[in-house]
């Protein structure tokens, strides 16, 4: 049994009740981002509406053997005709990127879809659910709301928005309903094994390099519960290293026994650190951490954007990393 909850009515109420949309999700997307927008997307025109679907960035190399992820057009320069604006797996409207910012902004209707429990609220429309493991669990029951038909390019994307954002089924909220939600994507065309040969069988010769730096460079500190790596501007130009290349590299040194906390500091820009943090205690809250500076997520997955340069930055969020760990964990 899945449960529709009564905060996806006024949701469908407006999609039903519009015709020109588009479907946007934060910038640097995961694959919850680009699952979530290609499912949308496709069940919109399903349903016969107008749909452009946009993201400030390109779609990330991982991610493009998903059908419908040509169709995800970086946002213009110029306004976008649209009735309304479905902003999915996005916390904050800043998220979507200066660009979008500005050729969105005359929207009349702003659909808020998300699961972070950080999420500002937005929209015209909210429809914020923190319990959910992935924005993409929430639009399967949107769809099923709605009465599409999930075809088998929707169910490949809800697959990969769902496998991504539970560490392919790996993470707490990976609940006997997330796991129904799943088990009927796969009846209705999912190949489980070249998908996720395809999501986690599959990385470039440039991101194992990147990977190799990260290894070679980590620090442990706070008694082996807290390691870090900081990625500057002048190695990411010798690696020649893309966005996608770098995007998961929290993940590489969360995975050591006794970690608590990984963190990487990404220079993207002189002064402009991109901040990744994970825990695997829930005692540490890292996106209470991500608070402090601005940034948001999740209680074990969050983030951050500082415009400081890359050692006063790493230093700050650091400290209060420090100060958590202690606190929590003596």
């Amino acid at each position: 049994m899945i449960d529709i909850p009564d905060i996806l009515i006024p949701v469908a109420d407006v999609i039903r009740s519009h015709e020109r949309f588009a479907v946007i999700a934060h910038f640097r997307p995961d694959g919850d981002a680009i699952g979530s927008t290609i499912a949308l997307g496709k069940a919109l025109q399903a349903m016969g509406k107008q749909v452009r679907m946009l993201n400030e960035d390109p779609v990330p190399e991982r991610y493009a053997f998903l059908e419908g992820s040509d169709e995800i057009g970086r946002t213009p320069h110029g306004p976008v005709d649209a009735e309304v604006v479905i902003s999915v797996d996005n916390g904050a409207w800043k998220r979507l990127g200066d660009r979008s910012i500005v050729a969105l902004a005359d929207a009349p209707l702003v659909v808020n879809i998300d699961h972070h429990g950080s999420n500002e609220r937005f929209g015209t429309v909210n429809c914020v659910l923190p319990d959910e493991a992935a924005t993409g669990c929430i639009l399967y029951k949107l769809i099923r709301l709605l009465d599409v038909p999930i075809t088998p390019v929707i169910a490949n994307a809800l697959y990969a928005a769902i496998s991504t954002d539970t560490g392919s089924f790996q993470y707490e909220k990976t609940t006997p309903e997330v796991m129904r939600m799943a088990g009927d994507l796969l009846a209705k065309g999912v190949n489980v094994m070249e998908m996720n040969r395809m999501l986690y069988q599959e990385v470039s010769w440039k991101s194992l390099m990147v990977t190799r730096e990260v290894l070679n460079g980590m620090v442990l500190e706070e008694d082996g519960r807290l390691c870090w790596f900081s990625l500057d501007l002048e190695t990411k130009g010798r690696l020649n290293a893309s966005p996608d290349d770098v995007a998961d590299l929290v993940d590489s040194i969360r995975v050591i026994r006794g970690v608590k906390v990984a963190a990487i500091f990404e220079e993207m820009e002189p002064e402009v650190i991109r901040v990744s943090m994970r825990s695997k205690d829930e005692r540490v809250n890292v996106a209470k951490i991500a608070e402090e500076f601005h940034g948001g997520g999740h209680a074990l997955a969050a983030g951050i954007r500082i415009r400081r340069p890359l050692a006063e930055a790493r230093e700050c969020v650091l400290q209060a990393i420090r100060v958590a760990c202690r606190k929590a964990l003596g």
